[in-house]
């Protein structure tokens, strides 16, 4: 059982989204209310009691395997059973139930703030859902998904469920996943794995580490730049070479084809800027030698420029522009060190 949890500010939109007609049925409430505005309204009316609380809205959707099935008093045993878990036993819900896609699930509206104008707290909200889940699963014979912290795969953020689900196309993070999986399916070299890639769009940057050796790899798809870390466990450079992916480590100089090089970051999987310090360099030369030397670009292709030349150059500053904003959030984020991240979106598995 799989439980996605997004923490909003309006409860309108939650609602129009699961009260679609032929779409969602409400399975269970403690409201009044039948449509999305009714319901709205009632909402409205409790969160007046903490006017300066911005996200009051929790929206939820549990699902399990299509191929498992609860009927609807097991959902409902579910639904009770999370917010209770969740400690939003004083407040507004609407639970329905959807049956658009092959996974069964139910979603639920909850109003954080209680009927007593108490709000229920949202400490470690995700890890204590996740537990729930291994608890449910165990109490309702349903199949054991691997807990979150241990998948291969990173889950989506909010924004990419929200774009897949306005456009119905998948975000760039699954796209370079199944592309890369499907690359990898054997094993291969670190030139020909780095060459089919590109055939399929996706430009690959290696982390340089001061050594000379290469330590880490990012992705940049429709000028997006991802670090393998970004994509899951299973997409580091590390993870990749245990997957078949061959590369004799020797300190580098030059490019690998269809590669840049870039130089380490303190995450130790970021990729910067292109290029790289010559180790000639002496601390007392000048500024001016010391951008002329970083200046070099490792790993540019050696064909001869096509009459596109501009096109291209074009392409591949937005290339290097993707990697270099990549290396920017990865740099503010070290700086950052605090263990307050965003707890606006979350999956638990």
């Amino acid at each position: 059982m799989i439980a996605k949890l997004i923490k909003g500010k309006g409860f309108r939109g939650a609602l129009e989204y699961d009260l679609q007609k032929q779409k969602g049925q409400i399975l269970e409430t403690n409201m009044a209310g039948q449509t999305p505005r009714e319901l709205a309204k009632e909402f409205g009316a409790i969160r007046a009691l903490r006017p300066n609380l911005t996200k009051a809205v929790c929206h939820v959707s549990l699902s399990i395997s299509p191929d498992e099935k609860l009927n609807d008093e097991q959902w409902k045993s579910v639904a009770n059973s999370y917010l209770k878990h969740m400690g939003f036993e004083k407040c507004q819900y609407v639970a329905t139930k959807h049956t658009d896609t092959e996974h069964p699930h139910i979603h639920l509206v909850v109003n954080r703030i209680g009927i007593d104008g108490q709000v229920a707290s949202d400490s470690q909200d995700y890890q204590r859902q996740e537990s729930l889940m291994r608890k449910l699963e165990q109490e309702l014979n349903l199949k054991t998904v691997e807990p979150s912290r241990e998948a291969k795969r990173k889950g989506l953020t909010k924004g990419e469920v929200e774009h897949s689900v306005r456009t119905g196309e998948p975000s760039t993070r699954m796209l370079l996943q199944k592309i890369i999986d499907r690359t990898l399916q054997n094993g291969l070299n670190l030139d020909t794995f780095t060459q089919k890639l590109e055939e399929q769009g996706v430009k690959t940057r290696l982390n340089q580490a001061s050594t000379g050796f290469v330590s880490g790899i990012s992705f940049s798809l429709n000028e997006v730049a991802l670090k393998g870390s970004d994509l899951g466990k299973n997409y580091t450079w590390n993870a990749l070479q245990k997957r078949g992916l061959t590369h004799e480590q020797v300190r580098h100089d030059k490019g690998i084809d269809g590669c840049t090089l870039g130089e380490n970051m303190p995450s130790g999987e970021s990729i910067g800027q292109s290029g790289g310090k010559s180790s000639e360099q002496s601390d007392n030369q000048s500024e001016e030698i010391r951008r002329n030397e970083r200046g070099r670009n490792f790993g540019n292709e050696s064909q001869p420029l096509e009459p596109t030349r501009d096109a291209k150059a074009e392409e591949q500053h937005r290339i290097d522009q993707a990697f270099e904003r990549l290396a920017r959030i990865n740099k503010d984020s070290e700086q950052r060190n605090t263990p307050d991240r965003s707890r606006g979106q979350g999956l638990s598995r």
